[in-house]
């Protein structure tokens, strides 16, 4: 079994994505079963997200593909660094929401935060990376993001506001290609998990929410933070054009020696 999950990417993709959503929703039913009153949106959305990235780390570690997808230190600091310009997406979400500091529940949103960002960096940067990058760069870039950017569709079912979600999938799909572009320039996956925490730490911070907003938002700020990270792929893209010239002038060089 393990065998065949290390060979077929893809299905191990849907074996985590539909295992820990059954996990999840089994755990959620069986607290309600003994606290009816607690929801997912507003009490139990950390404990799920954290269940979501265990899953995703224990599932990558059994396989043994978590080094190999990046679960390992970056080998320089500038793998750190070169996120730095984009970190003006997250600190243009705080300007425009601000910190509602009467959330007491702050650290639990944190703790979601984290869970997110783990679990769908190891889903769409770790795991279904690998499998379609046999298909070649554009590919892999392309396929993963757009089912990054079409899961939080979802949010539509759950009370979330349709203008928002809709701005949410093109934000998830252009952000998406972004970070993989980035990801393909680092072997890991950490800097990219550790900005995703960023932005989702600030997001839940400011709302109290989980990533699924009722409330109705302008489509001016909307229409801005399209733009922004329409700007975060071209800098990612940039960056990997630049570090795959690099590449070929490192391998040309050895041929003529």
């Amino acid at each position: 079994m393990r065998l065949f999950l290390y060979r077929h990417a893809l299905v191990l993709f849907l074996v985590v994505m539909f295992g820990r959503g059954i996990l999840g929703m089994l755990t959620v039913k069986g607290i309600q079963l003994v606290n009816p009153e607690l929801s997912v949106q507003k009490d139990l959305g950390w404990l799920v997200m954290l269940l979501y990235a265990v899953c995703a780390c224990l599932a990558v570690k059994w396989v043994r593909i978590d080094k190999e997808i990046g679960l390992i230190k970056p080998t320089s600091s500038k793998d750190w660094f070169v996120w730095l310009p984009v970190l003006i997406i997250p600190l243009t979400l705080e300007f425009h929401l601000g910190f509602d500091t009467s959330w007491g529940h702050v650290p639990l949103l944190l703790i979601a935060a984290l869970g997110v960002a783990i679990n769908e960096e190891i889903l769409f940067r770790g795991i279904l990376l690998r499998a379609m990058l046999p298909f070649g760069k554009a590919v892999a870039i392309i396929i993963p993001s757009l089912l990054f950017g079409a899961a939080h569709l979802g949010n539509i079912f759950v009370g979330g506001d349709v203008t928002f979600a809709l701005f949410q999938f093109a934000w998830a799909f252009i952000s998406g290609m972004a970070i993989t572009a980035m990801r393909l320039q680092s072997k890991s996956l950490l800097p990219a998990i550790g900005f995703h925490f960023i932005l989702d730490a600030v997001e839940y911070a400011a709302t109290g929410e989980y990533g699924v907003h009722s409330i109705h938002y302008s489509l001016g700020w909307l229409s801005i933070f399209v733009l922004l990270n329409l700007a975060f792929l071209v800098y990612a893209l940039f960056g990997l054009k630049l570090k795959s010239k690099g590449v070929s002038v490192v391998k040309n060089t050895i041929n003529v020696n």
